[in-house]
């Protein structure tokens, strides 16, 4: 009920604000943060907005929209495993310098029909075509190794694998719906495991297979209360962490064995 109400107040202000000159996008989210607490089991977000189209008698619904929804970017290394003398070990690797830990792109119809080829892959639009930065072959010793074409396309399809094993890469391509002649909203799952940091939400106004506009919303994503003190007491103190761990771990056996004693 929230949401329904939200989108259509956003749609009374956009009526009221004149008519634009080109076809242009107007967004927004129902939320520009989320809070992870210790019961955080996922969540989702309303993405919605309007086309103000330059011809006022035509329709949006001729046009496509698609919201691509992208998490910080970080280095991912992927190992694959080989048998060495019976006994299974990674072998080599390759590193990531720039992988999105989230990514979620949602259309109004399937991408190979909205956009072309080219334009999907300029744009980083679906999952076949997201940037993942430079590649780095790496061997048993972690040295750095010649790679291959062929043995990267190998490795970035291992990650996009694990990554929509993990739900953190997903394509909804029908995700994307227009609401009356101009409104358009998606719904964007968030998992229970996503990162925290700064996200992205792209959204494309696509007219004749040709991108005519996008507009970008943040979105933030934190850790709050007690896993918020923690998750940046381990990272700015490392070493009083794993020292606090040890003797809290070391008192809890300790605890255990008073409780149970026979």
């Amino acid at each position: 009920m929230r949401n329904t109400a939200l989108v259509l107040s956003f749609l009374w202000v956009t009526l009221t604000c004149g008519t634009a000159q080109a076809d242009q996008l107007v967004t927004d989210l129902s939320e520009h943060q989320i809070s992870i607490r210790s019961n955080f089991t996922g969540t989702e977000i309303l993405i919605f907005g309007a086309v103000e189209a330059e011809d006022p008698t035509d329709l949006a619904t001729e046009r496509d929209i698609v919201v691509v929804v992208t998490g910080p970017e970080g280095p991912v290394t992927v190992r694959r495993k080989d048998r060495i003398a019976g006994i299974w070990i990674n072998y080599d690797a390759v590193r990531f310098e720039r992988v999105p830990s989230f990514y979620s792109v949602s259309s109004t119809r399937p991408l190979s029909r909205v956009v072309s080829l080219d334009t999907r892959t300029i744009e980083g639009l679906g999952l076949r075509h997201i940037g993942l930065g430079a590649a780095t072959g790496l061997g048993p010793t972690g040295t750095e190794t010649s790679l291959s074409e062929d043995e990267q396309k190998v490795f970035s399809q291992a990650l996009l694998r694990n990554k929509q094993n993990q739900n953190l890469y997903r394509a909804e391509p029908s995700g994307v719906a227009f609401l009356g002649r101009s409104l358009f909203r998606a719904t964007v799952d968030i998992p229970s495991n996503v990162p925290n940091g700064l996200y992205t939400a792209k959204v494309y106004l696509v007219s004749n297979g040709q991108i005519s506009d996008a507009a970008s919303t943040p979105l933030f994503i934190v850790k709050s209360g007690m896993e918020r003190a923690i998750y940046s007491f381990a990272h700015e103190q490392p070493l009083l962490y794993g020292i606090f761990a040890v003797v809290f771990a070391t008192f809890a056996g300790w605890a255990a064995t008073l409780i149970f004693k026979d």
